[in-house]
C-alpha cells in the first residue's frame, strides 16, 4: 500500500525567495510511494543534480482544508 510523503530539497535554492535557505519555509513535494526510500528515489529522478545534498522525506498525514472566498468592495471593505 502506498503512502504520501512530503519531500523537501535540502540544497539552497539558486534564487532569492522564501525558503531560499530555510527548509521549514518550503512547500515540498507530496509523493505517493511504498516507503521513504522509494519517495527519496523519485526525488532523485526529479533533481539528479541534488542527490549528493539529499532530500528530507517524512510521512505525511493529509488534513481537511476548508476553502473560504472573501470578497471586498471598491473601498476594501469585506462583504459578508
Amino acid at each position: 500500500m502506498q503512502k504520501e510523503y512530503r519531500c523537501t530539497r535540502n540544497a539552497n535554492y539558486s534564487h532569492e525567495c522564501i525558503g531560499h535557505d530555510d527548509l521549514t519555509a518550503r512547500q515540498g513535494y507530496y509523493i505517493m510511494a511504498q516507503n521513504e526510500e522509494s519517495a527519496w528515489e523519485k526525488m532523485a529522478v526529479r533533481f539528479p543534480e541534488e542527490v549528493n545534498v539529499g532530500f528530507t522525506v517524512t510521512e505525511w498525514s493529509g488534513f481537511n482544508v476548508k476553502v473560504v472566498e472573501v470578497k471586498s468592495n471598491d473601498n476594501g471593505n469585506v462583504l459578508e
